[in-house]
């Protein structure tokens, strides 16, 4: 078996929810026959980087890469569209804004990332209240 390129494994696509553009952080796709290449004839779901949404995307969702984004740690260039809002890095995995990613895009992003994050930590939060609730809290997660 062959591994699937990583460029097809992680597309470029602008989330339906808040228009930001980057890679998922979750892929859920089926393979050709051949077990070398995504199938896109198959329904495609990724999920957000950004909020956190997941959708469908198809081959004509998927977003060129038309530039290269130079890594601040370890300097390796990755392809990725000239509108990406966050890039992750192909050699080191940091993941850091695009260059679209400035002034008010960048504030907005900012502004996305701080309610996904704080969303889920409610819902940890919930979650955590209504398993002590039944008493199957585990002590260790008190």
């Amino acid at each position: 078996m062959t591994e699937v390129p990583q460029e097809e494994r992680c597309p470029y696509f602008a989330c339906t929810a808040c228009g930001l553009i980057g890679e998922p952080d979750s892929a859920d796709y089926a393979l050709t026959g051949d077990r070398g290449h995504v199938d896109w004839t198959r329904p495609v779901t990724v999920g957000c980087g950004f909020c956190r949404t997941h959708t469908q995307i198809t081959d004509s969702d998927i977003l060129d890469r038309d530039t290269e984004h130079a890594c601040s740690r370890c300097g390796t260039r990755t392809a990725c569209p000239a509108d990406a809002d966050r890039v992750i890095c192909w050699g080191c995995g940091i993941n850091e804004p695009g260059a679209a990613s400035v002034g008010a895009r960048a504030t907005y992003r900012q502004d996305v990332e701080r309610g996904a994050d704080q969303w889920a930590t409610a819902r940890v939060r919930v979650a955590k209240e209504d398993a002590r609730a039944r008493g199957a809290l585990p002590g260790w997660a008190s």
